[in-house]
């Protein structure tokens, strides 16, 4: 595997200062932000450079990656991308020559002294409109993450005249085409393999033995062993750093498991030494100390060949690109835990990235992305038969639509999500799902409807409080 830290010292777009935040009122703002890890808005870089970087504001609120009011691309980067992305989805050469024919038709006008706008507009599109329809027919489902892309695209400065020198690195993003077809094959890859073992299991004839150890070799749900070190000296210093950072002593934590990650490198043992540092990165990590979260994060990755570890790391490193908006690495990351995740068949790991990957086109307003994502996140979510796994994707599928305005869906999510808990005897879920649906009602217009949710949620609640 690649390097996992892009950059050490993380430099986030710098926001205009005048930008503000609209339209969330007192409870929805405060709902809202619940959604969010706390203390991330603001992320120091380095120990040199001591500002404090703020994101960049959608008019909802939601944080952008960049400023595109700011922002130019020129034509030439746009069809450059183009070229690069129909060949990296496996584009056969006859779509490719269609494609190629209106490429070429607005590459010629680009190059014009007074180009004609609607002429290379027209022109994209109509590639566009030809490779979604391939996307579509390989998929066996409706695309239109091409055109999306173009369109986004004349939404921003775009330089019509070319010039193939001139590259805006904050467009530098994979078309979003290529992402989807990547997750779903990656979904489609693990439940095929899933089905092909059991149908191989129902066609042998097996002992009870046998049975039941093919029963625990292909079940969805697998028993994730923490692993302990055998050394004395070194399992004492492990067991005593994870004692101290569940109570949140920081300080004796990071003491305790630097014995520990001594000890570990002397002994040879890279497993402990790939678990120590990931608990030292989740300390960084809940600190908001960034760079050392990433750094030790990727030691983990490092020392392990353990897929579920490295799931986890990949996840948690996404995670902070997100957070600080940068998009492709974050993406990088979260593909790299689902495909880690696939390797043991992490079900429950893999829909959970996906619905992360489903909320950060949300936020970019980009709802055929999200709403695709969140579908593969179902299936996938599904393969798992456990009823809190579900609760909790149902939950964050309704958290997407309800940002995409989707209402009417995320209150179906959410009613979903209450049942998923009620079966797993999960009432503080339940309780949280009905107060959520309540907000949505209360946007919906229907006050009496909302503060019955509110009701039932209160009532779950403190009946959850008395067990």
């Amino acid at each position: 595997m690649y390097n996992s830290i892009y950059p050490v010292n993380i430099k986030p777009y710098v926001p205009p200062q005048n930008k503000q935040q609209v339209g969330a009122s007192g409870e929805e703002a405060s709902q809202h932000s619940a959604l969010h890890r706390e203390n991330r808005d603001i992320y120091q870089p380095s120990k040199e450079n001591k500002e404090n970087y703020k994101r960049q504001e959608y008019p909802n609120g939601q944080k952008s990656q960049i400023d595109y009011s700011k922002n130019k691309v020129n034509i030439a980067q746009i069809i450059t991308d183009f070229r690069a992305t129909e060949k990296a989805i496996g584009t056969p050469d006859e779509v490719l020559e269609k494609v190629e024919s209106y490429l070429s038709l607005a590459e010629k006008e680009s190059l014009e002294n007074a180009p004609n706008k609607k002429i290379i507009q027209t022109n994209l599109k109509n590639a566009s409109t030809i490779l979604d329809d391939f996307i579509s027919k390989t998929l066996n489902k409706e695309s239109n993450v091409v055109n999306n892309w173009i369109d986004a695209l004349f939404l921003q400065q775009v330089d019509y005249k070319s010039d193939p020198n001139s590259i805006n690195p904050d467009f530098l993003v994979k078309l979003p085409g290529k992402d989807n077809s990547k997750a779903i094959a990656i979904a489609e890859k693990n439940k095929a393999e899933k089905s092909e073992t059991e149908n191989a299991s129902q066609n042998t004839a097996q002992t009870p033995a046998e049975q039941e150890k093919t029963t625990l070799a292909t079940s969805p749900i697998k028993e994730t062993k923490v692993y302990i070190p055998q050394d004395p000296e070194l399992k004492k210093s492990f067991i005593q750093g994870k004692k101290y950072a569940s109570i949140n002593d920081s300080k004796k934590a990071l003491a305790a498991f630097g014995v520990a990650l001594s000890q570990a490198n002397d002994l040879n043992d890279r497993q402990a030494a790939s678990m120590v540092c990931y608990e030292i990165g989740q300390i960084y990590d809940k600190e908001d100390n960034l760079e050392e979260a990433l750094k030790y994060y990727n030691q983990s990755l490092e020392n392990t060949a353990d897929n579920n570890l490295k799931a986890r790391a990949y996840y948690s490193m996404a995670q902070i690109y997100n957070d600080v908006v940068y998009f492709e690495p974050a993406m990088n990351h979260y593909y790299a835990a689902i495909s880690c995740a696939g390797e043991t068949d992490n079900f429950n790991a893999q829909s959970k990235a996906l619905t992360d990957i489903a909320r950060m086109y949300a936020e970019r307003y980009d709802k055929n992305n999200a709403v695709t994502y969140i579908g593969v996140a179902k299936n996938i979510a599904a393969e798992t038969k456990d009823n809190k796994t579900l609760g909790a994707i149902y939950s964050k599928s309704g958290d997407t639509l309800k940002m995409l305005e989707e209402n009417i869906s995320a209150l179906n999510d959410y009613k979903e999500s209450a049942r998923f808990y009620e079966q797993a005897h999960s009432p503080a879920k339940v309780a949280k799902n009905y107060e959520k649906a309540a907000y949505v009602m209360m946007k919906l217009g229907n006050s009496s409807k909302a503060e019955s949710l509110f009701a039932k949620a209160e009532k779950i609640a403190a009946s959850a409080k008395e067990v």
